[in-house]
C-alpha cells in the first residue's frame, strides 16, 4: 500500500525499548502478579515549532507473539486521546509484531485485509500503511507543541513483546492564505474632497510569501499621492507587498484619490499574484467571494443645503396634504388620489393627479390604518406636525416595491419647478432604497437630492445609512428638487440589496410638494438673405460675391418667461461656400453637434450644416444668427 502524502511532513520519534508482557497488563483483568489495573508502558514524544495540527500519522514497530491483545492509544498536551488500536478478540488480529503506519487516509484498516498477517520488526519502517481503529482526525486544529503519549498494554496474560520504535509525523502545510481588505476613511465625501484609501494584506502562512496587488479606479478618480509598506505603481495600480511577508504581520498601504463633482464610484482591489499557493483563493481571478477581493463604492454628496426654487416666491404655490376625507387628505388604503392647486402664474387650478403602483400586497397598517394615508405620527422634525402621505410595507425580499406616480398639470405643460420631502429614510433590519424620476413630454428631468444624516445620495437614489432616525426627527429626511420644468415625478421605495434576503417592516412619508407655476416664452423666428455688402458698393447677387444669411429670433412682449436652451438648425444650400457663423443678442449657447464647417467648405461637395444651441433670449427681445458665405 502507499504511503499518503504528508507536505513537508516534520517527525518525532521515540526509539526507547520497553518491554510489553504481564506488567503491563489492561485494566479488566488479572495479570500474574495479581494486579487489576491499568500498567501501560508509556513513551513520549517532545513536540516544539509546529502550527496546529492538519494531518497527524503515527508509525509503530513492536514485537508481540499475539498482537491481536494489544491496545495502543495516543494522548496529545491537551488532554485529547485516541485508541489507535483496540485488541481483537475475534481471531483476526492473531498474527505476530507491528511495523505499521497509520494514517486515516489508508484503505484498510490495521488488522484486516492484506494486513491481516504477521510483520516484521526490522527496517525498512514501515512494511505496512494501515487506518488506525478510531481517527486521527480527533487531534486537528490542536495546537501540537508540547508532550504526547504513547500507551500500550497488553489483554491478555502470558505473552511477551518489545516496543522498538514510535513515530510522530506532522504534515506541515505549505502555501499561503492571503487575504486583502479595502477601506475608506469615508464612503461619502462631500463634493470636492479626496477619499483616503487603504490596502490592508494579512496572511496566516505558514509560508512566507511575495504578493501582488491591484487597485482598480473607474475613470475620473485619479490618484493624489501614497505611502506604506512595499512599492506602489500610480499608472497600473499594483501594489507589490514585498517578499518574506509572514503570518501576523499585516502590510498596508494607502492611497490618496481625487474624485469628480458629483457621481457613484465602485472601486475593488484584489490579490493578483503570489508566489505560494492560496487554500482558499486563486489570484486574480475577479471572484468577489474570496478573501483575497475586496471592493466599495464612493458615493459623493452634494450639498447639505436645500436649493431653492427657480422661481420668486410670488410664483411658488403648494399642494399641503390633510386628515383622510378632507379635500387634501388621502384616504386609507386608497392607491389612486387627485388634488387641485391654484397656479399664481396661470390664475388658474391645476390637476395634481397621484397613484400608487408595484407590490402593494406587501402594503402594511400605519396607526391603525391602511396606507398609503396620510398622517402626523411621522412628522420629519416639522413642528407643530403636520399632515404627509404614510406609507409602511414589509416587504419579502429587496427586489419587491411600490411606486408612487403624480402627473403635474397638463403633458408638454406641467409646472416650471417642484419640491418635497420625504421622511424617515433611514436604516434598521430594512435599508431604505428610493429612486426618483422626472419627466416633460416625456424627456427625463434629473432630479437634485439632498440627504439628511441617516441616508445618502447614489445617483438618483436614496439609501438608508447611519441607524434609524426617530419618526420625529429630520435626520432622516430627503428633499427631492426638479429646477426646471416638469409634468410627471415617480418614486420607487423599496430595499436596498444590503438589507438581506427578508426585510423587517418600513415606513416612510411625502411632506408638501411645492411648485413654482410655469411661465412661458412667445418665441417667432424669421429667415432672410441679403448680398454682404459692409461698404454699400452697390453688389449683385452674383458668383463670386458674399450673402448674408440671418434667422432672427423674437421672444415676445407678451411672453412670462425667457426661451431657454433655443436651438437652431439650418443646411445651407449647395451652389454656396461657407465663410463663417456669428451670433447677437444670444445669453449663452454654442454653435456644436456637428461643429460648423471650415472656412470655403463647398456646401455641394460637403452638406453645410450650421447650429446653435443652448442659448436664452429674454422677454421681449431680440437674437440673431449671422451666416456669410460665397456664391459659387
Amino acid at each position: 500500500m502507499a504511503l499518503p502524502s504528508l507536505a513537508q511532513a516534520q517527525s518525532f520519534t521515540n526509539t526507547t525499548p520497553g518491554a510489553i508482557n504481564d506488567n503491563t497488563f489492561c485494566a479488566g483483568g488479572t495479570n500474574a502478579n495479581g494486579n487489576g489495573v491499568v500498567n501501560d508502558l508509556e513513551r513520549t514524544f517532545s513536540v516544539s515549532g509546529l502550527s496546529n495540527v492538519t494531518d497527524l500519522n503515527v508509525g509503530l514497530v513492536a514485537s508481540h507473539s499475539w498482537r491481536g491483545d494489544m491496545d495502543v492509544r495516543l494522548e496529545s498536551p491537551l488532554g485529547t486521546e485516541v485508541q489507535l488500536i483496540t485488541p481483537d478478540t475475534s481471531g483476526a488480529g492473531n498474527d505476530d509484531n507491528y511495523n505499521i503506519e497509520m494514517s486515516d487516509e489508508n484503505l484498510e484498516v490495521v488488522n484486516t485485509g492484506s494486513h491481516d498477517t504477521g510483520n516484521d520488526t526490522a527496517p525498512p519502517y514501515y512494511e505496512f500503511y494501515v487506518r488506525p481503529n478510531n481517527p486521527l482526525t480527533a487531534f486537528d486544529g490542536e495546537n501540537p507543541n508540547g508532550t504526547w503519549t504513547l500507551k500500550i498494554c497488553d489483554d491478555y496474560t502470558g505473552e511477551t513483546g518489545q516496543f522498538i520504535r514510535g513515530e510522530l509525523f506532522f504534515a506541515s502545510p505549505t502555501g499561503a492564505d492571503i487575504s486583502l481588505q479595502l477601506t475608506a476613511d469615508t464612503e461619502f465625501p462631500a463634493t470636492g474632497d479626496n477619499v483616503t484609501l487603504t490596502l490592508t494584506a494579512i496572511t496566516e502562512g505558514p509560508q512566507n510569501s511575495t504578493p501582488t496587488a491591484q487597485l482598480n479606479l473607474p475613470p475620473g478618480v485619479t490618484i493624489v499621492s501614497n505611502s506604506g509598506d512595499g512599492s506602489f505603481n500610480t499608472g497600473t495600480g499594483v501594489w507589490s507587498i514585498g517578499s518574506g511577508f509572514t503570518p501576523g504581520t499585516p502590510r498596508s498601504r494607502t492611497i490618496i484619490v481625487s474624485l469628480p463633482t458629483s457621481g457613484s464610484f465602485p472601486v475593488n482591489a484584489e490579490i493578483i499574484s503570489s508566489n505560494r499557493s492560496d487554500p482558499d483563493s486563486t489570484p486574480n481571478n475577479a471572484v468577489t467571494s474570496e478573501d483575497d477581493y475586496d471592493a466599495l463604492t464612493l458615493n459623493i454628496q452634494p450639498s447639505p443645503i436645500v436649493p431653492a426654487l427657480s422661481c420668486p416666491a410670488a410664483d411658488q404655490f403648494e399642494l399641503a396634504f390633510s386628515s383622510p376625507g378632507t379635500t387634501n387628505g388621502w384616504t386609507a388604503g386608497s392607491f389612486t388620489e387627485s388634488y387641485t392647486a391654484l397656479d399664481p402664474v396661470a390664475g388658474a387650478n391645476i390637476d395634481l393627479d397621484f397613484t400608487l403602483s408595484g407590490d402593494t400586497a406587501f402594503l402594511q397598517q400605519l396607526g391603525g390604518s391602511s396606507t398609503p394615508v396620510t398622517q402626523t405620527g411621522y412628522s420629519g422634525g416639522v413642528s407643530p406636525a403636520e399632515f404627509s402621505i404614510g406609507v409602511a410595507a414589509n416587504f419579502d425580499t429587496t427586489a419587491q416595491f411600490v411606486t408612487m406616480g403624480f402627473n403635474l398639470a397638463e403633458i408638454n405643460e406641467g409646472v416650471g419647478a417642484a419640491q418635497f420631502t420625504i421622511f424617515d429614510v433611514d436604516l434598521g433590519g430594512w435599508v431604505d432604497r428610493l429612486a426618483f424620476r422626472g419627466s416633460l413630454n416625456g424627456i427625463s428631468v434629473e432630479p437634485i437630492l439632498t440627504p439628511g444624516t441617516t441616508n445618502f445620495v447614489r445617483g438618483n437614489e436614496i439609501v438608508g445609512r447611519d441607524g434609524n432616525a426617530a419618526q420625529t426627527s429630520a435626520a432622516g429626511n430627503v428633499t427631492v428638487t426638479f429646477n426646471q420644468p416638469i409634468d410627471r415625478i415617480e418614486w420607487d421605495y423599496g430595499n436596498d440589496t444590503s438589507a438581506g434576503p427578508d426585510p423587517d417592516n418600513q415606513i416612510i412619508a411625502m411632506h408638501t410638494l411645492t411648485m413654482c407655476g410655469r411661465r412661458n416664452a412667445d418665441l417667432n423666428a424669421v429667415k432672410t438673405v441679403e448680398v454682404y455688402d459692409p461698404l454699400g458698393e452697390g453688389l449683385y447677387m452674383t458668383p463670386g460675391n458674399e450673402v448674408l444669411y440671418k434667422i432672427t429670433v423674437t421672444n415676445s412682449a407678451t411672453a412670462t418667461a425667457a426661451a431657454e436652451d433655443v436651438d437652431i438648425m439650418d443646411t445651407l444650400p449647395t451652389n454656396l461656400k461657407f465663410v463663417s457663423a456669428t451670433t447677437t443678442g444670444f445669453i449663452g449657447g454654442a454653435f456644436g453637434s456637428p461643429d460648423l464647417p471650415p472656412t470655403n467648405t463647398d456646401c455641394n461637395v460637403t452638406p453645410c450644416i450650421v447650429r446653435f444651441s443652448g442659448g436664452d433670449v429674454a422677454i421681449n427681445t431680440t437674437a440673431e444668427i449671422e451666416v456669410r458665405a460665397i456664391i459659387k
